[in-house]
């Protein structure tokens, strides 16, 4: 009787409690990182088509009309292009080529007239950019055709990198994807 009333009254010590929470929290700094990761890849994933789209309308406007503007010199508008944003988006001028949404805080279309595209995030140290280059001009000749990650600052090289980005020669920010 008496082993039994003993076994009763045993529990948990002050030091083997803090022990388990200190293993939780190491678990837990270890995994957090990862899975912020794993979402920033899949935001990425989701722009990828919707800026592929984008790219290749233009393209094709490009090839009917001589260049990447209208007649007024203006950028074609989405409904000329026959292309959208989701309708999750926000847009912040009437040719809907300048747009965003929870993630991303801002996207171009046809940057400077050029063809170019690229959505931007802030991050904690500065912003990464997906970028699609597609533009004439001499200066982006190396970068023609590809889609790249831009980075400013630690977080968004890692995030470059992590996305399995490699960096172009001569250009410390870009990283091909």
């Amino acid at each position: 009787m008496e082993i039994q009333e003993r076994n009763l009254k045993q529990g948990f010590t002050l030091i083997e409690l803090l022990v388990v929470v200190l293993i939780i929290g190491i678990l837990a700094s270890i995994a957090l990182p990862q899975y912020q990761m794993a979402v920033t890849k899949a935001k990425v994933a989701s722009i990828l088509p919707i800026m592929r789209r984008w790219k290749d309308v233009l393209q094709e406007y490009k090839l009917q009309h001589g260049s990447y503007d209208d007649e007024e010199g203006n950028s074609p508008d989405a409904a000329t292009l026959g292309v959208n944003w989701p309708s999750d988006w926000e847009c912040w001028n009437d040719e809907l080529t300048d747009c965003g949404n929870d993630y991303w805080d801002e996207c171009i279309v046809n940057e400077d007239l050029t063809g170019n595209l690229y959505c931007e995030h802030m991050t904690s140290d500065g912003w990464f950019r997906i970028f699609m280059y597609q533009s004439d001009e001499p200066y982006d000749e190396d970068l023609r055709g590809m889609t790249l990650c831009g980075a400013q600052g630690t977080e968004s090289h890692k995030i470059c990198k992590a996305l399995g980005g490699k960096l172009v020669d001569g250009r410390d920010n870009f990283y091909k994807l």
